[in-house]
């Protein structure tokens, strides 16, 4: 077995407000190998963004990282150390942020920020002909659009410009947290399959956080899914699909149209938050089916069932 590029391990956040803590990121672990297109996928608010930038030491104010650890390029750090995390940021990791045009600067031309990225990795080669070649690779024209600002261009190219910034640094892991926010379905599937084409031609890591599974599914091998942050299933990405074991895999998974064979969508019940506050428990059990008591009293230990872990009551006393 190939040897992770980067783990997270047992990362735990904790967030207070009004004088009321709540944690909401619980016990997540994750494993990504070189050249590795890994999904993270959730609904909104079920912990996929906080958890990855908490991964870098990017955690927001008033979140307090409270354990777990992380390893990147054999590098390990406790995850509370957000400071030292954020180093592996000029070591080796990129961001692409879900709103390209939010995260560019609207004072600076797009020609100008790539190459203040380019600055901060230390670049010291012909500056102009590595922006040609920066904008060429994610499919833009430096001469088109290089002199213009975020406004003056699309979404789908201040996406490729940001891009276009993650690359400069020439990362072995970039983490896109939800980069196709906000974009047509046509632009959508054209980033995802740059990303795809990018991730196999430098031999990168990418961790593509989504809440679609059906553009997951296109593209990655093996992906973790979130609720209400806690890992709920992670492993490999067709035997999920083809026999999804955790009941709110199976609600995701059903709530997807198919056009090939048309079928009833049945939405999941309830929203990613709720249930009692204040106790170790599975947070899926508010909205399950299959809820017990035992459900309510503790945390489902991960069992490895058919190429994946899951976290359910359900599969503790059944044999593998």
């Amino acid at each position: 077995m190939t040897e992770a590029l980067f783990e997270i391990e047992g990362l735990s956040i904790d967030s207070t407000r009004g004088g009321a803590r709540r944690r909401i990121v619980d016990n997540v672990t994750l494993s990504v190998e070189p050249g590795e297109l890994y999904g993270l996928v959730g609904e909104s608010g079920s912990g996929k963004s906080i958890s990855m930038m908490a991964s870098v030491g990017l955690a927001a104010a008033g979140l307090d990282v409270i354990g777990g650890e992380v390893r990147f390029s054999n590098r390990r750090r406790p995850a509370r150390e957000q400071s030292g995390l954020r180093g592996n940021l000029s070591h080796g990791v990129s961001l692409l942020f879900q709103n390209a045009k939010g995260a560019l600067s609207p004072f600076l031309t797009v020609a100008r920020q790539v190459e203040r990225a380019l600055v901060s990795a230390g670049f010291r080669g012909h500056r102009t002909s590595e922006l040609n070649e920066l904008f060429r690779v994610v499919g833009l024209n430096l001469r088109d659009v290089g002199g213009k600002y975020p406004h003056q261009i699309s979404g789908g190219q201040a996406q490729r410009v940001a891009m276009a910034c993650a690359l400069a640094t020439r990362p072995a892991l970039l983490i896109a947290d939800e980069p196709t926010t906000a974009l047509d379905v046509t632009t959508e599937r054209e980033l995802l399959r740059f990303l795809a084409e990018t991730c196999a031609r430098r031999e990168m890591a990418i961790v593509l956080v989504a809440h679609n599974l059906s553009l997951v599914s296109e593209y990655c091998r093996r992906l973790s899914i979130l609720h209400a942050g806690q890992v709920v299933e992670s492993g490999d990405l067709g035997k999920i699909f083809a026999s999804p074991l955790h009941p709110y895999t199976q609600g995701l998974i059903a709530a997807v149209p198919d056009v090939d064979e048309p079928r009833e969508l049945i939405p999941l019940s309830g929203s990613v938050w709720g249930g009692p506050e204040g106790i170790d428990r599975c947070r899926f059990s508010h909205r399950c089916s299959f809820v017990t008591p035992t459900c309510e009293q503790r945390r489902p230990a991960a069992i490895f069932r058919d190429g994946r872990d899951v976290h359910c009551m359900l599969y503790e006393e059944i044999p593998s």
